[in-house]
């Protein structure tokens, strides 16, 4: 058995523990343990076709999905709204193709993209979206693609407080997603908080905060004022909380003393694509960390 091999066994035995430690009606409610959760639709069930994995979800226990493009291989709002009510789930968010507005060129695109959003969240049910467009621009200063994401999310915030859509600007990192201008939580909440919108928040990936910036929880805590959404995601690898280096129930706790109440996105690769242990993981998270 290598290292990574033997720690990946012993966090998921510890999590698995915990879990056994439970009162027995607690474990056996799957969809309360699961309820925290939205399962993402872009990294689980990968081996089967997109329209599919809305009912695997669903049979798994999850009652929440979160997913990327609605607008793909003949996909749209409509025909994802039907697939979300047969299999009795709501979308807590969906991630819309953006132009990459650090340049101020890209605007006009960035409105008609919003716009778009707004229309296709509203048959979706769906409140809130994913932001990116943030690649590095060649030829613009680092302050000058700063300024233009700024004054494109202010653009964009009278629109989506009309509309009450949240959407949701995700940083990434710069191990493993090159070539962007947010990285981390610094220079995301400085802008955040210059925007100072209700409805222009943190999508606060913790696989990119830790792969970035690590001090999870303080940073988490100093910053709850901008975070709308969370997604989990264990380093290194990207799968499931338990296979990798961080504590995720000290984390979840955190989250909750924070004053987080809203939904976690489960925005990572079960290991193995093992979806059923997945999904045990999930539960015994859950259940480890207070929510079921």
């Amino acid at each position: 058995m290598t290292d990574v091999t033997r720690r990946t066994a012993l966090m998921s035995a510890g999590l698995a523990a915990a879990a056994s430690a439970m009162p027995a009606s607690a474990k056996a409610d799957i969809k309360a343990a699961l309820k925290p959760f939205a399962c993402n639709l872009d990294t689980w069930y990968t081996d089967s076709p997109f329209a599919d994995r809305f009912a695997l979800a669903a049979k798994a226990g999850f009652t929440q999905v979160e997913f990327w493009p609605v607008r793909r291989d003949g996909m749209d709002a409509t025909k994802a709204r039907a697939l979300l009510d047969t299999n009795g789930l709501t979308l807590t968010q969906f991630a819309p193709a953006a132009p990459n507005f650090s340049d101020p060129a890209n605007h006009d695109a960035l409105t008609t993209m919003i716009r778009e959003a707004i229309a296709d969240s509203a048959i979706l049910g769906c409140k809130a979206i994913t932001l990116v467009g943030h690649h590095i621009v060649d030829g613009m200063s680092r302050e000058a693609m700063l300024s233009g994401y700024t004054t494109g999310l202010m653009r964009i915030a009278p629109l989506l407080e009309q509309a009450g859509l949240m959407a949701l600007v995700e940083p990434f990192n710069t191990v493993n997603h090159p070539g962007h201008l947010l990285n981390g939580s610094r220079p995301a909440v400085a802008m955040l908080r210059a925007v100072n919108s209700p409805m222009v928040k943190l999508q606060w990936d913790f696989y990119h905060m830790q792969l970035e910036d690590g001090d999870l929880i303080e940073k988490f805590t100093s910053a709850i004022d901008q975070v709308g959404y969370v997604q989990l995601g264990d380093v290194p690898g990207r799968h499931q909380p338990g296979t990798g280096e961080v504590n995720h129930v000290n984390l979840l706790k955190a989250i909750q003393a924070a004053g987080y109440k809203g939904p976690m996105g489960l925005e990572y690769y079960p290991l193995e694509n093992d979806y059923k242990r997945a999904v045990s993981d999930a539960m015994a998270l859950s259940i480890a960390a207070g929510f079921a």
